[in-house]
């Protein structure tokens, strides 16, 4: 592992490797012994590797990649090149067990983090729907019978601030509630030089409130919710050229912004008596945007678009499951999920001939139903496990599409319908435990994602796509040993994907759509290793390798991606860090904290016709921390070595031309912790 493994050190000098512990597969096992590929990250390590939100754990968990897009509007996570740049997202997310199903609501701000738990690979026969790459699971602390308080102000370049505070708060022997809020400001680096104005500007602010009551001694409640707001003044692309593989300074004239409010409720309840273990949950989201973009990114008057949404989610989970010591274990539940999504497009196109404007009107529900089961059997030093879920889905979309030109309205198609999608997802997996150090598994489970109505619709045969499914199939092996200081985990993987979900631009240009390739592969390796050399000093390194490409895909009757590889998919990961503790001998200095980690990208193309593709680079970052008895000062960089690359690419066929957003060179910082008490 990169540096999961740091996960419950909970200050201590030493770390029971074995003994880390995970939620997923909703029976909280031991992280060695579970039979999948999966990384933990503590609190810890988040704050020492600086890890402000989820694009910030690329190259560090191994095939682990999300392509940032210069706007939280999209968050695409792939996971052994499982995953897609538009639509329903192809990796589930859960935020202290409340699931986020829309690729808007992902990229949110870290702020007091308690642990993040990745899983590659499907997740299905427990986890349902969107969770066909694999699962990042993302734990904030609960209240605690003890008052605490604390801040933490960090101010880096381009004028990057952000201040957070918690307080904790016992309220009778039995409850408490926790408080957590936040602002973060970032001036941006990228200027327009049409107006001069920073376009890569955000500011974004927050709070989490969590309240937990031990209603009695087996019957727990947790109630829960958080608010974020963000603001963006632009976006920093420019006219990319594939020559020299170059990007123009950015140069539009229309006003653009992302605005995003989102917020989520929630409540959990547990019911744990003799044997068993009860669980409900149920939550509510509610996600408000709005995207206005000069969409040729000219000084020229060519595209605007002008996006509204208001999107609202209602989720409930209820699972039973066993909790004895006994080698037959079980888990059963129900699920169900609605969405209302309200969303109004307006496109304005202005050519030689005048000014014209589509006018688009989505109202789509979904409906969704599951019921899910997994059992488990120790043998002598084997582990069987089976698992099952059936899911029901129903989504109906009411559209409506006019064409407004010279002041006159035109009604162009307007329709109402439903698709209906349901599907078994099995799963098998054998471990086999020969020690406390050594776990030997494989596995195979079926992978599933619901389709959909598109976005975009200029044809009849367009207005939908296809499920896409996939056959996983995975082996590893688990070692910890060497008196608890090393940790090695590897593990073989192959994906056969069928009906895999692809982006098309649509026949106009002005627009994508989604539709359905043939058959697509994904096959390779996953390597993490700790080493702790002394108490003091630890290394960690991951490394994935991933050969995903089309087997067939006719784009249409006269292109051929067949044998193309899977755009925005790294043929491999890399991280490493290292960690040095150098103890003061002074009351008042405890200790200085050194870490170094570096992560590297493999190639990896653009789009499906693999034109244009981004070169391997590598990315070095730094911290150093004084820790004090209540209060830890610190210093970071991020690139140091001031890599270029490039951040995210796109085309738009209509005007021949390729855009793209460069990284942005060195940054640094001052940063202070304090715990008040």
């Amino acid at each position: 592992m990169a540096f999961g493994v740091f996960a419950q050190q909970k200050q201590k000098d030493t770390i029971n490797l074995n003994e880390v512990r995970i939620d997923l597969t909703k029976q909280n096992q031991k992280i060695q012994q579970i039979p999948i590929s999966v990384t933990a990250v503590s609190a810890k390590e988040i704050e020492i590797q600086k890890i402000e939100d989820v694009t910030d754990l690329n190259g560090l968990i191994p095939n682990f990649f999300i392509p940032e897009h210069g706007t939280r509007l999209n968050t695409d996570i792939y996971i052994r090149g499982i995953g897609v740049s538009k639509g329903e997202p192809s990796v589930g997310i859960y935020v202290d067990d409340i699931p986020y199903f829309d690729s808007g609501t992902i990229n949110f701000e870290f702020a007091n983090i308690k642990q993040i738990e990745v899983l590659r690979g499907p997740q299905g026969t427990l986890y349902g729907r969107n969770a066909m790459g694999g699962l990042l699971k993302i734990y904030t602390p609960d209240p605690v019978q003890k008052r605490k308080a604390g801040f933490k102000l960090d101010y880096g370049r381009y004028n990057q601030y952000k201040a957070s505070v918690n307080y904790n708060q016992p309220l009778t022997e039995k409850s408490a509630v926790l408080l957590d809020a936040y602002y973060k400001n970032d001036d941006g680096y990228f200027v327009n030089k049409f107006d001069n104005r920073k376009v890569d500007a955000e500011t974004t602010y927050g709070t989490r409130l969590k309240y937990k009551v031990d209603l009695s001694d087996n019957l727990k409640l947790k109630i829960l919710g958080n608010y974020e707001k963000n603001t963006q003044p632009g976006f920093a692309y420019g006219i990319y050229n594939a020559e020299n593989q170059t990007v123009n300074e950015v140069n539009y004239n229309e006003p653009s912004k992302y605005d995003r409010d989102f917020g989520s409720t929630g409540l959990n309840l547990n019911y744990r008596p003799a044997g068993y273990a009860v669980n409900f949950s149920a939550s509510y989201q509610r996600l408000k945007d709005v995207y206005l973009i000069d969409q040729d990114f000219t000084p020229n008057d060519i595209y605007v678009v002008d996006m509204d949404r208001n999107n609202k989610a209602f989720v409930e989970e209820l699972n039973i499951k066993s909790t004895t010591e006994k080698p037959f274990q079980w888990i059963g539940g129900l699920f169900s999920f609605q969405r209302h999504l309200l969303k109004k497009v307006d496109f304005d196109i202005t050519t030689s001939h005048g000014k014209m404007t589509i006018l688009k009107d989505y109202d789509q529900s979904i409906k969704a139903y599951a019921a899910f089961g997994q059992i488990s059997y120790k043998w002598n030093k084997l582990l069987f496990a089976g698992g099952l879920r059936y899911d029901l889905e129903k989504s109906t979309l009411n559209y409506n599409y006019d064409l407004l030109i010279g002041g006159n309205k035109i009604h162009k198609d307007d329709f109402e319908h439903s698709l209906y999608f349901d599907q078994i997802l099995p799963k098998v997996s054998v471990s086999y435990l020969p020690n406390e150090h050594v776990t030997v598994y494989a596995n195979v489970s079926k992978g599933y994602k619901a389709g959909g109505f598109n976005a975009t619709i200029e044809r009849d045969e367009d207005e939908t796509y296809n499920p896409e499914y996939s056959l996983n199939y995975e082996t590893g092996f688990k070692f910890n040993g060497l008196d608890n200081k090393l940790i090695l985990n590897t593990s073989l993987f192959y994906i056969d994907w069928q009906s895999q979900q692809v982006v098309q631009s649509v026949p106009s240009g002005r627009g994508i759509m989604i539709k359905n390739a043939g058959t697509s592969e994904s096959k390779g390796v996953e390597i993490e290793s700790f080493y702790r050399f002394t108490p003091d000093f630890n290394l960690g390194v991951s490394y994935g390798y991933t050969d995903a490409h089309f087997i067939s895909y006719q784009y249409n009757d006269t292109t051929d991606y067949s044998d193309n590889k899977l755009p925005l998919v790294p043929e491999y990961t890399f991280g490493a860090t290292a960690n040095y503790k150098w103890r003061l001998k002074s009351k008042k200095f405890k200790y200085v904290l050194f870490n170094l980690n570096y992560t590297r990208y493999g190639k990896y193309y653009w789009t499906s016709d693999n034109t244009d593709y981004q070169e391997p680079y590598g990315i070095l970052n730094a911290n150093i921390s004084l820790k004090l008895k209540n209060t830890d000062i610190g210093l970071w960089a991020k690139n140091i070595t001031n890599e270029k690359f490039i951040k995210y690419y796109f085309t738009i066929s209509t005007l021949h031309k390729a855009y793209a957003e460069l990284s942005r060179p060195v940054s640094f910082g001052i940063y202070a912790k304090v715990n008040l008490f």
